[in-house]
């Protein structure tokens, strides 16, 4: 059985998506500003999203400080962003915390070097479009297009299948639809194949199943 934290989200919308199918309720893009933070310099501090108005595809990761296989997954997910990430300018994952706290949260960023942006933990609540997409589980990774179509889900018809699955999903999109001559002209040179050059860690969190911790 596959290794994920469940957790018992109350409000309904984080509890929508398991299907992975449901249809596009509005823009990525319009919807994250003011709400987004990043990692500056050891410190997490407001996010201009405004460098986001011209990507196309977005990753949003739910993930917890206190989920082992989050743990587990989020470092293999850093080393593949900061290789993938130059070659693809067209791309951004963002983190959404099912931390408890803000401490936590931001302490989970600094502590794994995340090297993307994060909803700011007080707009959790507010913040419909990024958390609806969310399944019942945790690590949960879902890719969409700018305008909100879900392309690869970590849940498929109920069934959660990972962010490993997704990741590959990524990979095979990206090398698809490259970034425009412009974009790659404004990013750093990538090496050849880098979207292959790191691999995510072998399955060993999908072998079992926990439970969060009681609160």
């Amino acid at each position: 059985m596959t290794m994920f934290i469940r957790l018992a989200f109350g409000a309904a919308a984080w509890s929508a998506a398991i299907t992975g199918s449901f249809a596009a309720e509005t823009a990525i893009f319009p919807a994250l500003k003011g709400d987004l933070v990043s990692l500056q310099g050891g410190k997490v501090k407001k996010f201009d999203e405004t460098s986001l108005a011209q990507t196309k595809y977005f990753g949003i990761y739910y993930s917890a400080s206190w989920c082992g296989p989050c743990r587990a997954f989020t470092p293999d997910l850093v080393a593949w962003y900061d290789s993938a990430k130059k070659a693809n300018p067209q791309f951004e994952l963002i983190f959404v915390s099912s931390d408890q706290s803000e401490p936590e949260m931001e302490k989970y960023m600094a502590g794994d070097s995340m090297p993307w942006p994060a909803l700011a933990f007080t707009k959790k609540k507010s913040n419909k479009t990024l958390t609806h997409y969310a399944g019942n589980g945790i690590p949960c990774l879902v890719f969409v297009d700018a305008q909100g179509n879900v392309l690869s889900d970590s849940y498929e018809k109920g069934t959660y299948v990972g962010p490993r699955k997704v990741l590959k999903d990524i990979e095979k999109t990206l090398k698809e639809n490259p970034a425009s001559a412009a974009g790659n002209a404004a990013a750093p040179a990538a090496t050849p194949n880098s979207l292959s050059t790191v691999k995510v860690r072998g399955s060993t969190f999908d072998e079992a199943f926990k439970k969060k911790p009681a609160q």
